[in-house]
């Protein structure tokens, strides 16, 4: 299943606490002053165009 990669930029570091809440709802990675955090979300994949071999 493919994924979209998150990258959150946020104006003031994270409390702990505050981390620890948004983990909850979404795994988290956070750099070390928790000012950027990277999520993977899932994606849905495009379908590719139906090909008809009757058209050809």
């Amino acid at each position: 299943m493919p994924h979209h990669a998150l990258e959150i930029l946020l104006t003031r570091p994270l409390t702990q606490a505050e981390l620890h809440h948004a983990a909850h709802t979404v795994p988290l990675a956070a750099n070390h002053d928790a000012t950027r955090l990277m999520a993977l979300w899932p994606a849905k994949t495009p379908t590719a165009p139906h090909t008809d071999c009757a058209d050809a």
